[in-house]
């Protein structure tokens, strides 16, 4: 059992979960089949996924919320204030035990808590609800509640804005690079429908495609990369200085195919393409983005680690309009991420915030009456 060795906040009390949560097995709610719609009850697990998809049965919906679901392998959990169905058996249900119980509290103060997992085991009735907390009254409860409450709430819509903006970016990605700007007439090719005056050429005439040991893979992690300057970074190995501004191909693993433009004087490691020579008439930037949207990693060859050539992506066809309509669709492509950027930094600094408040609030360390 797990207790609390911090000073006590003058009217707070300790508690162990299962003096504040019921639990109930998932049997009823458990979905039948796993054929999920676009529409309809959402169904639930407690990892980072959370809405696998929606089901049309009826029967069997959880509708008592909000409640906690909680995964008795990983101690994972979410809170839920709408009704759902259950992917696993392995999912508690939890509810206040009673009206001296902030749901929402209990559930902030269970993601405050580092609890240790390893063996492939159930842990909430054998430890997890034995664990002490320290908790305040009803009315300091409900308050602590609201605040973190509102801080997710700001996430929550940050997330739908960048998720509404990737979107409208993929859309105009689709329009760009197949009609361009302006056009009116079109011709069928092998690859699809490109604008009059669109030239369709080999990506190998376009650059010179060339393998070195680079990017780590990690690093390809949502889209977000490591730029390094100065002499590099002691202790890596097979280190590359890039002096100039290089798009770089993931050619191996986890993220084979995914694309990033360095910072001039980036240095970089381990295995990746990288497009080192481009023709007058490619714009860099424009490139990018088109190689972003073939999503190469379709063309990967499979067996053990997905793995993508210089070969493969050579042989590529793409569409090119004149140098002035790139510069163009480049320009409007980048204001669209420059936006997504903007959220994503907004979204970094609310999570900073809430994790900040967490540590002050739920320990009593800062007071909220």
């Amino acid at each position: 059992m797990q207790s609390i060795k911090t000073k006590t906040p003058m009217g707070w009390q300790k508690k162990q979960i299962k003096d504040l949560l019921d639990y109930e097995r998932p049997d009823k709610y458990i979905v039948e089949s796993d054929r999920y719609i676009n529409q309809g009850t959402p169904v639930l697990t407690a990892n980072k996924s959370f809405i696998l998809g929606y089901t049309d049965e009826s029967s069997g919906v959880y509708k008592d919320v909000p409640a906690i679901i909680f995964d008795d392998f990983t101690t994972d959990s979410k809170f839920v204030d709408f009704p759902f169905k259950i992917k696993s058996s392995a999912i508690k249900i939890l509810k206040e035990k009673n009206e001296g119980v902030d749901l929402r509290f209990v559930y902030e103060k269970m993601k405050s808590i580092n609890f240790p997992t390893g063996s492939h085991k159930r842990y909430y009735i054998s430890q997890y609800q034995d664990m002490e907390v320290v908790v305040p009254p009803l009315s300091e409860q409900k308050k602590i509640a609201e605040i973190l409450g509102a801080v997710d709430e700001e996430i929550q819509k940050t997330d739908e804005i960048i998720a509404a903006t990737e979107k409208l970016k993929r859309g105009m990605m689709q329009q760009l690079f197949t009609r361009g700007i302006g056009h009116t007439k079109f011709k069928k090719t092998k690859i699809g429908k490109i604008p009059e005056g669109w030239i369709i050429t080999k990506l190998s005439k376009i650059f010179k495609l060339t393998s070195g040991k680079f990017l780590s893979r990690k690093q390809f992690v949502s889209g977000q990369f490591l730029v390094y300057g100065g002499n590099g970074v002691s202790g890596m190995h097979n280190q590359y200085l890039l002096e100039n501004p290089t798009i770089i191909i993931g050619r191996v693993g986890e993220y084979c195919g995914a694309i990033h433009v360095t910072k001039p004087r980036s240095w970089v490691t381990d295995n990746a393409l990288y497009i080192e020579k481009y023709l007058t008439d490619i714009e860099q930037t424009f490139l990018y983005y088109v190689l972003f949207s073939l999503n190469l990693n379709q063309y990967a060859k499979v067996g053990g680690q997905p793995s993508i050539s210089q070969d493969v992506v050579g042989r590529v066809q793409i569409g090119l309009p004149s140098l002035t309509e790139q510069q163009k669709i480049a320009k409007i492509l980048s204001s669209v991420d420059e936006k997504v950027s903007v959220n994503q930094k907004l979204k970094a600094k609310l999570t900073l915030l809430k994790k900040g408040l967490m540590q002050d609030l739920l320990s009593g360390k800062k007071r909220t009456i």
